[in-house]
C-alpha cells in the first residue's frame, strides 16, 4: 500500500470522526430531529440490517465479539513481533497497523453513533410522568390490583417440580413474540415491520455473571437472549429486545412496552411473564407514611406461592455451581464492572440519573392504569 494512500485513507477518517463528532453533540440539541429519526428513518434500516442477521440461526453479534477480541490480541502480538524483528521497515508497518485498526474503530464509532448513541437523545416517553406524584392510596391500588391480575394468570400455567413456571408445549416463542409486536405497533406505530428470531446466546455464563436477561447487538442488529434463566423471563425478554430493534433504547421504556406487548397477547405464558417481570421492576417510594408502607408489604403478602416463587427468578440456584468450569473472572467483579460499565454508559449519553432511570417505567404504569388500561 502507498504511502499517499495512506495518507489519503486517514484524510478520509478524520472526516468521518469530525462528522460523528458534530452528529453527537447536534443530536443533543436537535431532539425533534432525533425523534423523527427514531420513528421513522431508524425501523427501516433495522429492517434492512435484521433481515440479513436474520439468515442464520446463530447470535452474528457474539461471534463479532469474539472475533474483535482474537484481532485485538493478534495484532497487538504480530505488531510487536514485527517491532522487533523488521526494524527496517518499522514506520510503514505502523501505518499499516494504525490504517487498519483505525478504521475498525471508524466503523464502530459511526455504527455506535446511529445504531446506539443518538438514540438516547431522543424523547423520553416518561420525562413529564416522573414529576406526577400520585397520592399513596392511588398507587396502592393499582398495585394490589396487578398483584391480584398477576395471581390470576399465574393459575392458567404450568409449573415443574420445584413450583416454577415452564412454558407450555404449545407455546411458540417467537411467533407469539412476533404476534405480540405487532398488536404493539397498532397504538405505537413505531414498531411495525419486521423482526427476526430472537436469537440465544451461545456463551451464557459469561452474560449470565452480569445479570443479562437479554442483548441488543447495535453491531449485527439482533435481538438476543439468555437461554439458561428460568423460563418466566423469556416472553417478556423477547419482546423488551425486540423493541431495542425499533429505535427504543430507553431501559425503562423497554420493560414498559415489553409489558404492555405481552398484555396483548391470549397466551397465558406471555401474559404472566409480562406481570412477573413488572412487578419485579416497579419500585415505590411512600417516604414517611409508614401507614402506606404497611399496606404496600400487606398487598404483597396476598402474592401466590406461584407468583412468589416466580418474582426475581433469574437462573436455577445450582447453575453456578455445575457451571463454575466456565468461570474466568469471579462473577462479583464482572457483575460489578458490568454495573458499572452501564451506569456511565448512560450518564455519558446524557441520563443523569443512570441505573436509576430504569425505574421510569413504575410512572409509565402508573399512568396506564389510571388513563388507558381497561
Amino acid at each position: 500500500m502507498k504511502k499517499q494512500h495512506l495518507s489519503a485513507g486517514i484524510t478520509i477518517m478524520l472526516w468521518i470522526w469530525i462528522f460523528l463528532i458534530l452528529v453527537n453533540l447536534l443530536a443533543r440539541w436537535l431532539t425533534p430531529a432525533v425523534d423523527f429519526y427514531i420513528q421513522h428513518i431508524f425501523p427501516a434500516i433495522s429492517d434492512f440490517w435484521c433481515s440479513i442477521s436474520g439468515l442464520v440461526s446463530w447470535s452474528v453479534g457474539e461471534n463479532m465479539i469474539i472475533l474483535g477480541i482474537i484481532l485485538l490480541i493478534a495484532g497487538l502480538l504480530s505488531f510487536l513481533l514485527f517491532m522487533i524483528f523488521a526494524r527496517r521497515n518499522r514506520l510503514k508497518i505502523a501505518r499499516i497497523y494504525g490504517h487498519f485498526y483505525g478504521w475498525i474503530l471508524t466503523w464502530i464509532f459511526f455504527v455506535r453513533t446511529f445504531h446506539f448513541f443518538i438514540l438516547y437523545q431522543g424523547t423520553q416517553m416518561s420525562e413529564v410522568l416522573e414529576d406526577v406524584r400520585y397520592e399513596n392510596t392511588v398507587v396502592l391500588a393499582i398495585y394490589a390490583r396487578m398483584v391480584e391480575e398477576a395471581n390470576q394468570a399465574g393459575e392458567l400455567v404450568n409449573r415443574d417440580e420445584t413450583g416454577h413456571f415452564i412454558l407450555s408445549e404449545t407455546t411458540q416463542l417467537m411467533p407469539e413474540a412476533k404476534d405480540c409486536m405487532k398488536h404493539l405497533s397498532e397504538e405505537f406505530p413505531q414498531y411495525k415491520g419486521y423482526y427476526p428470531d430472537a436469537k440465544p446466546i451461545s456463551h451464557s455464563y459469561f452474560f449470565t455473571q452480569q445479570g443479562l436477561l437479554g442483548i441488543y447487538f447495535p453491531f449485527s442488529m439482533e435481538a438476543n437472549y439468555n437461554p439458561v434463566v428460568y423460563e418466566i423471563n423469556l416472553p417478556d425478554t423477547i419482546c423488551h429486545e425486540y423493541t431495542h430493534l425499533k429505535g427504543n433504547i430507553f431501559e425503562d421504556e423497554a420493560g414498559y412496552l415489553a409489558f404492555r406487548a405481552c398484555l396483548t397477547s391470549e397466551n397465558p405464558d406471555f401474559i404472566y411473564s409480562g406481570y412477573i417481570n413488572m412487578l419485579g421492576w416497579l419500585k415505590f417510594d411512600f417516604g414517611e407514611d409508614q401507614a402506606a408502607w404497611d399496606e404496600y408489604h400487606a398487598i404483597r403478602d396476598m402474592m401466590s406461592k406461584g407468583v412468589r416463587t416466580d418474582l426475581y427468578s433469574f437462573v436455577p440456584e445450582n447453575y453456578y455451581e455445575t457451571h463454575r468450569h466456565e468461570e474466568v473472572i469471579p462473577t462479583a467483579i464482572v457483575s460489578d464492572v458490568a454495573d458499572k460499565v452501564m451506569d456511565t454508559s448512560l450518564k455519558v449519553n446524557g441520563i443523569p440519573e443512570g441505573s436509576a432511570s430504569y425505574h421510569g417505567l413504575t410512572a409509565l404504569v402508573l399512568d396506564y392504569y389510571i388513563y388507558d388500561k381497561k
